[in-house]
Parts: C-alpha cells; structure tokens; sequence
C-alpha cells in the first residue's frame, strides 16, 4: 500500500460533477437557436373578426403581431382614504391576441380586475 493513492469519495464526486457541468454547459451553446423566429401577423379578416366577436375595436401593433383591445370598467367606484381613484390607474383591463409561431392558432392574453362578489 505504500504507492497506492487513495482518492476520497469527496474528491470524486467533485470531479465527476464538475466534468458533467462543463459537458452539459458545451451542449446548451451547441444547440441554442442564435435567430429569434417571428410570428405570423394576423390578417385584416381575422381582426375584424376578433373586434366582432368581443364587441369592442383595438389596435394593433405591427412590430409584435399583437391585436389590444382595452377593456375600461365604468361600473369600478374605487377610493382609497375617502378619495376617488380614476378606473384609468390600473382598473381596466385588456385582452390581447397572437397568432403561434406556427401559424395555425393563437394565442389570448389577457388582465381583468374582479371584485369580491364576482361569479363566474
């Protein structure tokens, strides 16, 4: 046993560990996409049929082939220390649609303030 060298259980698994992570760090750069993919715009038709059917017009913003339609509650009497706060301050909503990147269906995003005593 005199040149026998003995490697602790700790030492090993450092080294096993820090070879896996410097394997596993050299895949991730290797199949990383480097080009953004963008998504399809949607159609006039398809806007027009999205405004139909939620009742409401909105925009769209080219540069992320997104549809907005603001949703304002009215009905929201909102006050904090007995002082009126604007619905504009963060109590309407919205709802906002994209198509996939495949194109073959879309996505809803949406932002709506409830109260205590809403059911669905």
């Amino acid at each position: 046993m005199e040149n026998e060298t003995l490697i602790s259980r700790r030492t090993w698994l450092g080294a096993t560990s820090m070879a896996a992570t410097a394997g596993l760090t050299g895949l991730y750069y290797t199949t990383a996409s480097s080009a953004p993919v963008k998504t399809p715009p949607l159609s006039a038709e398809e806007i027009a049929a999205i405004e139909s059917a939620i009742g409401k017009k909105g925009t769209y913003n080219e540069g992320q082939a997104v549809h907005t339609i603001a949703l304002p509650r009215s009905d929201l009497k909102i006050a904090i220390k007995s002082e009126n706060v604007p619905v504009s301050f963060g109590f309407g909503g919205w709802v906002s649609i994209k198509k996939t990147v495949d194109g073959k269906s879309a996505v809803l995003m949406s932002d709506t303030v409830l109260l205590l005593h809403t059911r669905f």
